[in-house]
């Protein structure tokens, strides 16, 4: 049914007017407005208006991969110099790539240029894969990239899917799969050519051989949102810091589902859910060690094989508002870790009748000044009972026990 509802400003056109004689329709309030001169320069004709002097600046059309000037099959055979060509061909300002449904093929790492945007055109559909053979890196990004809508497909032989090489990219609505190593890895090589500043939205991650999100050298600041990595070696390992992650979920790896771990400082992490981690046997959801300052705030660490979260040599870690239940060893272990702060969660086993956690929060070695605050953390909800803290300077206060 059409809609007789205009767009705002726009006259409905089902009764055509007729055009009345010039200087009709002006109104008194125009005359009085500027005077009868003013109202009658009105209708006259004016002379056209001369444009700006230069060039407009008009945006170019993303190039296909299937332009016939780059050729690309896109049946997974060996590419990589037809993108090549590809990227001579865009502007030196910068350019966009469209990506169409099929396999793209890679031999060898395809680096790109600065503001590149690279789109494909169906997440599940428009693949980078390696070719036959091939088993190494496959696409560094330069700095002010856009990366959407692409599978990265490892076919479990493949080296690194994605290397963030700089800073300052986007890369969202991406799918990796199948890694023969590292899905992502960030790596820069000193402060002129880092890693950090890059947003990472609407990101799936799964079946890889090894790290879902590797975090490596110089690769600070780096902001994480809506990222799913299940069935890796391990899920996340962070090698630098102050890096955000919000809306973060991972579960089934074979060891670990985060780990922290040389300056993996200064960390955020919130509403988290680590799940099912150490399918290999043993496995913390979190993993901390010798790093300070992290802190995990809202979220779920559920049924890993070991600890809900581990904190060794890993002092200053705050952890807020979890629902830590049903893990394997302890909800929170300390081990040489002082200044923690452990406020506001629940920690629990889901069946009192025969709990599978066997304690709340246990604190070993010269771990001492913690608050233990506001939880809730009963004995009987555990195999081996309450709390259990070292140290002679804890506050503990205000927790149900």
């Amino acid at each position: 049914m059409k809609s007789n509802v205009s767009a705002p400003g726009v006259v409905p056109s089902a009764m055509p007017r007729r055009p009345g004689p010039a200087g009709r329709g002006l109104g008194r309030r125009a005359l009085f407005a500027g005077g009868a001169g003013a109202a009658v320069a009105a209708t006259l004709p004016t002379a056209a208006r001369a444009e700006p002097t230069g060039a407009a600046t008009v945006r170019e059309a993303a190039l296909s991969l299937r332009d016939p000037r780059v050729g690309c099959l896109l049946d997974g055979s060996d590419e990589a110099a037809k993108v090549a060509v590809a990227l001579s061909l865009l502007p030196t300002e910068g350019g966009e790539i469209y990506q169409p449904v099929g396999r793209l093929g890679l031999g060898s790492e395809v680096q790109f240029p600065t503001s590149l945007t690279w789109t494909g055109e169906n997440i599940g559909a428009a693949i980078i894969q390696p070719a036959p053979g091939y088993t190494g890196r496959l696409i560094s990004s330069g700095t002010y990239n856009q990366i959407s809508n692409v599978h990265f497909y490892g076919k479990r032989t493949s080296g690194v899917l994605l290397t963030v090489r700089r800073p300052r990219s986007t890369f969202h609505h991406l799918h990796f799969s199948n890694s023969g190593s590292h899905a992502i890895e960030f790596v820069g090589t000193g402060e002129s050519t880092s890693a950090h500043g890059n947003k990472i939205t609407d990101v799936n991650i799964e079946d890889g051989v090894g790290i879902g999100i590797f975090v490596n050298a110089w690769a600070y600041d780096n902001e994480f949102l809506n990222v799913w990595v299940g069935e890796c070696q391990t899920g996340l390992r962070l090698h630098d810091g102050a890096c955000m992650f919000d809306n973060l979920h991972v579960w089934g790896c074979v060891g670990n589902g985060v780990e922290l771990r040389n300056s993996a400082n200064r960390n955020i992490f919130q509403n988290v859910y680590l799940e099912s981690n150490g399918t290999g046997g043993t496995g913390n959801g979190a993993d901390l060690w010798q790093v300070w300052g992290n802190q995990f705030i809202g979220g779920r660490l559920w049924r890993n094989a070991s600890n809900g979260i581990g904190v060794f040599s890993s002092g200053r870690t705050r952890i807020m508002g979890l629902d830590i239940h049903e893990n394997g060893e302890s909800g929170i272990r300390g081990g040489d870790s002082g200044l923690c702060q452990v406020i506001g969660n629940q920690i629990y086993s889901d069946s009192t009748a025969s709990p599978r956690q066997d304690r709340p929060i246990v604190t070993v070695g010269t771990s001492n000044n913690w608050i233990v605050s506001n939880n809730v953390l009963r004995a009987y909800d555990h195999a081996s009972g309450g709390i259990s803290l070292v140290g002679a300077n804890n506050v503990v206060s205000g927790n149900i026990e």
